[in-house]
């Protein structure tokens, strides 16, 4: 994860968990109802303030929360203290080594990776889902020269490589699409990735 990223959140985070709290990803909803296994043990990484996570939670996902920074999930703690959240970031995630989840959400992070780290992340999070689970990954576009909005990373992502790494590591893709943010005028990419690699051994 990007260091000015990550210290841009700590600094803003108040600002940003206002912001935040006021807006309803209601395409993002929309996919997770439809992709994503009631009652299956799920993942929100880049969780921020945590308003997906315990959205996730409220609606029979059980969920837990990951997030790069510290102020953020401050902001996500009191908000949400009936929630579990804990500090890590890709592309390594290392406090969560050896868990394995149904449902795995990312959104609004992997723009926020160096380019150099971004086949890293996404290797890392197949690691994390279960055989037949489902990602659902979103990622926001800039139109920036210099891809840094107030201090944060904005990677440009290109979709087609993007999208033939999942389908090299024995991933199918359900949906793909692009999305219109009309109250920001921002452009989303969300692709809905189902792992068909061999089952989980019992």
């Amino acid at each position: 994860m990007d260091k000015q990223t990550i210290d841009t959140y700590d600094r803003e985070a108040e600002h940003i968990a206002q912001l935040h709290s006021s807006l309803t990803p209601t395409r993002l909803y929309t996919l997770i109802t439809e992709y994503f296994t009631k009652t299956g043990n799920t993942l929100d990484v880049g969780c921020g303030i945590g308003r997906d996570t315990q959205w996730l939670n409220q609606h029979d996902y059980p969920a837990l929360g990951v997030d790069a920074s510290e102020g953020m999930l401050k902001q996500a703690q009191q908000l949400y203290p009936q929630v579990h959240f804990i500090q890590d970031y890709l592309p390594d995630l290392t406090r969560l080594n050896g868990q394995t989840f149904q449902n795995l959400l990312c959104s609004a992070v992997l723009m926020h990776l160096n380019k150099a780290h971004l086949e890293q992340a996404c290797l890392k999070l197949l690691t994390l889902l279960k055989a037949e689970g489902h990602l659902i990954i979103s990622i926001r576009k800039t139109e920036t020269t210099d891809h840094r909005e107030n201090g944060k990373l904005y990677e440009p992502i290109d979709i087609n490589t993007f999208k033939q790494f999942f389908l090299q590591h024995q991933c199918k893709i359900l949906l793909e699409e692009q999305e219109l943010e009309p109250s920001r005028q921002l452009t989303w990419y969300n692709v809905v990735i189902q792992n068909k690699s061999n089952p989980d051994p019992l």
